[in-house]
């Protein structure tokens, strides 16, 4: 029976690289804006802006730091900038991430109501 493993990290730079991304998707405003795009459509900054309740310029700084980090990429139509989820890995960290927290609370709530 083979079981199809995620590449063993192994070396120091797979280690930085992964912290890395861990620091771009540990600012809960970078976590809604992959929240808001993983459903695979392209939204534009106003469509973002209606989602997530934060300033323009806030917004426009989250998503460059998703785009330098390549977790985002973007596409220009006219005067509009348009963004989608570049890595679908990402998407699925978060998921699985935001998944155990869930269930972490879950099991804090039932144990205190115990």
């Amino acid at each position: 029976m083979t079981n199809e493993a995620a590449p063993e990290i192994t070396g120091a730079e797979d280690y930085e690289a992964a912290a890395e991304l861990f620091g771009v998707l540990s600012t809960p405003i970078r976590l809604r804006i992959i929240g808001a795009l993983c459903g695979g459509d392209e939204k534009n900054v106003s469509q973002l802006l209606h989602e997530i309740e934060v300033s323009q310029p806030n917004m426009s700084q989250q998503l460059n730091v998703l785009y330098r980090a390549g977790v985002v990429d973007k596409r220009r139509d006219g005067a509009q900038m348009y963004y989608r989820i570049a890595d679908e890995t990402v998407v699925r960290v978060c998921k699985a991430v935001c998944t155990q927290v869930r269930k972490t609370e879950k099991e804090g709530r039932q144990a205190q109501s115990d």
